[in-house]
């Protein structure tokens, strides 16, 4: 399974531990979980490589922690900007069930406002 290194940032007036790794599900396709701990919340994003639908994370050749959208935009989940995104709109979009959520990184992903795009990925 490969990780990458914690990072701690303060989000929202809580200090959130967060993570990049592979998806170990066996059950779907190779996928990317994000993943930020705070007091009183655990944030788990799942990304789930959809090519027919242009959407690749996790074993479709990409860099850890890379992904690419269906307009063709690549995100890279390593990055503080990107990751305080996905924590505010994670939280906003789990409502009350913050405190233990578990959701498709890509429907958070699409409800976040992310820092300018980055130049082209591989």
């Amino acid at each position: 399974m490969t990780r990458s290194r914690i990072r701690r940032l303060h989000i929202a007036g809580a200090d959130f531990v967060c993570s990049v790794r592979a998806s170990t599900s066996a059950a779907a396709p190779g996928g990317v979980v994000f993943s930020a701990y705070a007091t009183g919340h655990r944030l788990r994003l799942h990304f789930t490589g959809s090519p027919g639908q242009g959407r690749l994370a996790g074993d479709a050749g990409l860099d850890h922690g890379s992904l690419r959208t269906a307009d063709g935009r690549w995100i890279n989940l390593h990055r503080p900007a990107v990751m305080r995104a996905l924590v505010l709109a994670g939280l906003a979009r789990a409502g009350a069930a913050g405190a233990a959520a578990e959701l498709d990184g890509w429907r958070v992903l699409d409800a976040a406002t992310l820092p300018d795009a980055e130049p082209d990925a591989p």
